[in-house]
């Protein structure tokens, strides 16, 4: 479909008719320094590539024109026409204004040149800003609706937010790497929009966002000290899971699987109210305080496995490995949780802990996902290589894994243990008697 231009102004739309395009468009040989959307690498795309490609909306240059997402079009002008009914008329010339200003700039944050002229280009990244930030706003308000009508106008139905289809995958595809506008342009255009009613409920667009992709990954919601550098969506979600991140150190080969290590004495733990790349090794002492009887707790926040999970979480692999190089923190946490599964057998034991919440039905499926989501990539130093030297020096420890069998086959519950210790003592009274006997036996010759 094409889309209309409605509210451009005819001066704006003749004098671009008239005027020789002012940037060249030119293949780019490598991104410009600008750039923050890429192209994913063709390596990672044919291990699956329906994860990195929209199902419902294109955003940007790269999908923009797709047949398959046609349908959509219709929505960007209805959004935008109820996004008209929020501000004052003037306003349109304003973002026009900013946009046209903001061109280049606009065109230098992707890593491949648009062929789309300047009119076009425009007008694609004014309709699908306003849809983004319409899309935002009636999310907020169709929450509010919930708590309190008060703060918010009065939200009308919307099929997009009544249907949980298209809901959940117009989320998922706002985080694809090749999805996505700016985020400065997003900013500005709601920063400067002038609302005919002020509403104490519209937030900064911060907070809109966050709200609107918040999810079992990372537990910060609408806090006023965070306030990450974002380039686009794909990075808000890594910026969301990199919060409490600590620093990086060196990189590590090899870790035994879950279930290995468990039968060495590793207890695994859910650690709950943390985001998802915070894993913690805890010292565990025994009743008998000496370094025999300690142990090691792993302590991992649990990830919500669904049909979505893995789409997002490659796209911000994606994203590291074009953007990031040298701070591949979601690949490290990967990479880390991808030695722990190795089997149905890791991934049960992940789930009986309550660190993997399965909602997919399959284990197999869990299995088969960690261990695709390291395929072609590259890993930076990592801050989990001191977790994984604690870990293997407890594997390696040959009095460890005796005394996890030993505590697995005799006291691996209360019955078992009680029957034991039973033993036990019956064993050493008999054994007294028996000393008592011959003692007597003795004395008596």
């Amino acid at each position: 479909m094409k889309i209309s231009y409605g509210k451009l102004s005819n001066t704006y739309i003749e004098g671009h008719k008239r005027a020789e395009l002012k940037i060249g468009i030119d293949e780019k040989l490598e991104p410009d320094s600008e750039c923050c959307i890429y192209r994913v690498p063709t390596e990672l795309r044919k291990i699956n590539e329906a994860a990195y490609t929209p199902q419902l909306i294109s955003i940007g240059p790269f999908h923009h024109g797709n047949k398959d997402l046609a349908e959509m079009e219709k929505q960007k002008v209805r959004y935008k026409k109820e996004f008209g009914e929020r501000m004052i008329e003037e306003n349109w010339e304003d973002f026009i204004t900013f946009i046209e200003k903001e061109e280049q700039h606009i065109r230098n944050c992707y890593s491949e040149t648009s062929p789309l002229k300047s009119l076009d280009f425009i007008t694609m990244v004014l309709y699908d800003s306003i849809f983004i930030i319409e899309l935002f706003l009636k999310f907020r308000e169709h929450a509010g609706k919930k708590e309190d009508r008060s703060k918010f106008q009065e939200c009308k139905d919307d099929v997009l937010l009544n249907k949980p289809y298209f809901e959940v995958g117009l989320k998922r595809d706002l985080l694809l790497l090749e999805n996505q506008l700016p985020y400065f342009v997003l900013e500005e255009l709601y920063r400067s929009t002038k609302f005919k009613v002020t509403v104490q409920g519209y937030p900064d667009f911060l907070t809109l966002s966050i709200s609107f992709f918040h999810d079992s990954m990372c537990i910060i919601e609408e806090k006023p000290d965070y306030h990450p550098n974002v380039n686009q969506f794909t990075d808000l979600k890594r910026n969301s899971l990199l919060h409490t991140h600590p620093e990086d150190n060196v990189s590590f080969s090899v870790l035994p699987s879950a279930v290995k290590l468990e039968e060495s004495g590793v207890k695994f733990t859910f650690l709950e109210g943390r985001c998802l790349l915070d894993i913690e090794p805890k010292q565990r002492n025994f009743i008998i305080p000496i370094p025999c009887f300690s142990g090691v707790e792993l302590k991992i926040p649990c990830l919500e496995v669904e049909d979505n999970t893995e789409t997002v979480i490659r796209n911000v692999m994606a994203l590291e490995q074009c953007h990031y190089p040298l701070k591949t923190h979601v690949c490290n946490y990967i990479s880390f949780m991808d030695f722990l599964i190795d089997t149905e057998k890791d991934v049960d034991l992940l789930i009986e802990e309550k660190i993997i919440s399965n909602l997919m039905g399959d284990s197999a499926k869990i299995v088969q996902m960690f261990n695709g989501l390291g395929l072609n990539i590259n890993l930076s130093q990592s801050c989990y290589s001191g977790i994984a030297r604690v870990l293997n020096a407890h594997y390696d420890s040959g009095w460890n894994r005796k005394r996890a069998t030993l505590k697995r086959v005799y006291f691996s519950n209360l019955w078992k243990g009680t029957g034991t210790i039973a033993a036990i003592i019956l064993l050493l009274l008999t054994f007294i008697q028996t000393i008592c006997s011959i003692k007597q036996v003795e004395w008596f010759q």
